[in-house]
C-alpha cells in the first residue's frame, strides 16, 4: 500500500512537468503570392513582432523567423501546445487569404530524438531479420 501511495504521488509531482514538456515543434514555409509581394512592397515593415504576437496567443512560442535569401520564402520556427486542432487550424486559416502561393507545415524533431530513432530503426531491422530467418526454417 505504501508503495502505491508513492507512486500516486511521484505521478502527481511529475504530471505538470510532463504535461510542459508536451510541446512539439514546427517549421512553416510560406511562399508569398504576387498580390502579397504587392503589399509587403508598399507598406515595408517588419512583421516578426505581430507574428510573435499570434503565436504567444496560440500557447506557442516562435524561436525564429526569417526570409530566404533568394527565394523569397519566409521560414518560421515555432514551438506549439501538443494539438494537432491548433497545427491545422493555422494551416487552414491562411489558405482561403490568396496571399500564400504556397505553404508548408514540418514538425521538426532534435537530434537527440533522431539517435534515438537511428537506434530504434536499427532494433526493428534486426528484429525484421530474425523474423524472417525464422521463416526460413519453416519452408
Amino acid at each position: 500500500m505504501k508503495v502505491i501511495k508513492t507512486l500516486i504521488v511521484l505521478v502527481f509531482l511529475v504530471s505538470p512537468v510532463y504535461a510542459e514538456e508536451q510541446r512539439r515543434t514546427f517549421l512553416f514555409i510560406g511562399e508569398p503570392s504576387a498580390a502579397a509581394w504587392k503589399i509587403l512592397m508598399e507598406n515595408p515593415v517588419d512583421r516578426r513582432e505581430v507574428v510573435v504576437k499570434a503565436f504567444n496567443a496560440l500557447g506557442g512560442e516562435m524561436l525564429s523567423y526569417y526570409f530566404g535569401l533568394g527565394d523569397g520564402r519566409n521560414y518560421i520556427v515555432v514551438t506549439l501546445p501538443d494539438d494537432n486542432e491548433i497545427v491545422q487550424a493555422i494551416y487552414l486559416m491562411r489558405m482561403p487569404t490568396g496571399l500564400l502561393k504556397s505553404y508548408e507545415i514540418t514538425e521538426l524533431m532534435d537530434s537527440a530524438q533522431m539517435v534515438e530513432a537511428m537506434k530504434k530503426s536499427n532494433e526493428f531491422t534486426e528484429l525484421e531479420k530474425s523474423m524472417s530467418l525464422e521463416g526460413d526454417d519453416n519452408e
